[in-house]
């Protein structure tokens, strides 16, 4: 098995190199950019995704993405004669289902040098050249937001602005009610709690009055490309009404506020409302008590639930894989409701830039993609708990295991479980204490 050292950022880090290929794909643990870019467009209801390549891109992005995918299924025809009459072929057969399409590039048509956005000059069509070698999922997914952005029409009266004077963003900051409207970003189908999380933060909107606006990326064309200025976050690690805002207006700045832990929910809702009342929508009551209220109910629980755990057990010791913002959530429940110990956390795709993060990496986490590397690192160390994927409980079948990430294949997911908010917080609690009081019988 291969190494790669492409996304540690330790001692260890291989450099990355400039230019196409900046990222390595042997031995991932994480999907490749094709399946981010499919990911983040598949969940638009009325936009058809095609996956231009052969059958392996697709039934590979299929197996990760929940949503809808087609492919033109290149076979090697089309890689000595050249694609273009295929890909036509299918754009023109899944035209008539949607109202947009979106084509993504992989390896194989991106090697043979062919000009997609050339060959589909005459359909309404956004290209994503997103092959693998570019890197991993969260490649391609900003890839397709920055080019769905960049799909917007933007009419210009003004030279020295960058305005859609058609969707003011001062209108779309309300419903035809009145109602202050808020996105919902962060909402990536390819993680097992996106649903859960979503109606989660549709939820906590309510409890203060708030309607939902566009939902990041799970909703319609319409709706995704006339977001509101407002929004907050079920996952940080892939926001995208930012982006969009800015391309409807330049001087827009970021908004979003992460619902990950009661301490930031708390802090997002309480900075919407002062951003609410410092703006013209300041006649309408934001009232936040309710959520206050389950912020401070929700921390006394998980307190008590440290507390009765403590009173039986040592503190855990507990290595974390998943995105950054998750990754960086549960080391926060563990360590400050049950003052454990992180031996290992790594996230999958790459840390913010600490110049950016104020700094702070508390848990020193670092980007690994590599699952011998993951073993190599655990094999010489003591821990109780893994917090991970499948693949972490397939390499140390015998250690207590919660899941966190893509993929979780050891239980079934039926129903809708949060990791975001009140809910999410008290369902990662509920699970991280109960596997590791099974594993402590277990051992005795």
């Amino acid at each position: 098995m291969a190494e790669d050292n492409s996304r540690d950022t330790g001692k260890n880090t291989i450099p990355k190199k400039k230019g196409r290929q900046s990222a390595v794909c042997a031995n991932p643990l994480y999907p490749c950019a094709m399946t981010g870019a499919a990911s983040a467009l598949a969940g638009i209801s009325d936009m058809g995704v095609i996956i231009h390549g052969s059958s392996g891109c697709y039934y590979y992005a299929d197996m990760a993405v929940p949503d809808t995918l087609h492919s033109t299924f290149i076979v090697q025809d089309e890689v000595i004669f050249g694609s273009a009459e295929r890909l036509t072929e299918i754009v023109e057969s899944v035209s008539k289902l949607y109202n947009k399409i979106a084509v993504i590039n992989t390896c194989v048509p991106s090697v043979m040098g062919e000009d997609i956005k050339e060959i589909l000059a005459d359909y309404d069509t956004i290209c994503i050249d997103a092959p693998g070698f570019i890197g991993y999922f969260d490649e391609g997914w900003k890839l397709a937001v920055r080019e769905l952005a960049d799909s917007i029409p933007i009419n210009n009266s003004n030279t020295n602005t960058n305005t859609n004077t058609d969707a003011p963003l001062t209108d779309l900051s309300k419903d035809s009610k009145g109602n202050i409207r808020v996105n919902i970003d962060g909402v990536c189908s390819m993680d097992p709690f996106h649903k859960g999380n979503l109606i989660e933060a549709i939820r906590l909107l309510n409890l203060c009055g708030l309607k939902t606006a566009a939902v990041f990326c799970h909703d319609n064309y319409e709706s995704i490309t006339h977001p509101s200025p407002y929004s907050v976050s079920v996952n940080p690690d892939y926001n995208c009404a930012d982006v969009m805002n800015r391309r409807l207006n330049a001087d827009a700045r970021n908004s979003t506020g992460s619902l990950l832990g009661p301490d930031n929910v708390l802090k997002t809702f309480e900075e919407l409302s002062d951003r609410l009342t410092g703006t013209d929508d300041a006649g309408i009551d934001i009232d936040i008590s309710k959520i206050e209220s389950e912020c401070e109910e929700t921390d006394e629980i998980l307190t008590k639930e440290g507390d009765r755990y403590l009173r039986r057990h040592d503190p855990p010791r507990v290595a974390v894989y998943s995105t950054y913002a998750y990754t960086e959530f549960a080391c926060d429940m563990i360590a400050n409701y049950m003052d454990g110990e992180i031996v290992h956390a790594a996230a999958r795709n790459n840390p913010p830039d600490s110049d950016l993060n104020g700094g702070e990496n508390p848990y020193n986490i670092g980007g690994i993609c590599s699952l011998h590397r993951i073993k190599e690192i655990l094999s010489k160390k003591d821990f109780d708990l893994i917090i991970g994927s499948s693949f972490e409980h397939t390499a140390f079948p015998d250690s207590a295991f919660v899941g966190l990430t893509f993929p979780i294949r050891h239980r079934k997911m039926l129903y809708d479980r949060p990791v975001a908010g009140i809910q999410g917080a008290l369902y990662l609690m509920d699970e991280i204490s109960e596997t590791l009081e099974n594993g402590a019988k277990k051992s005795n």
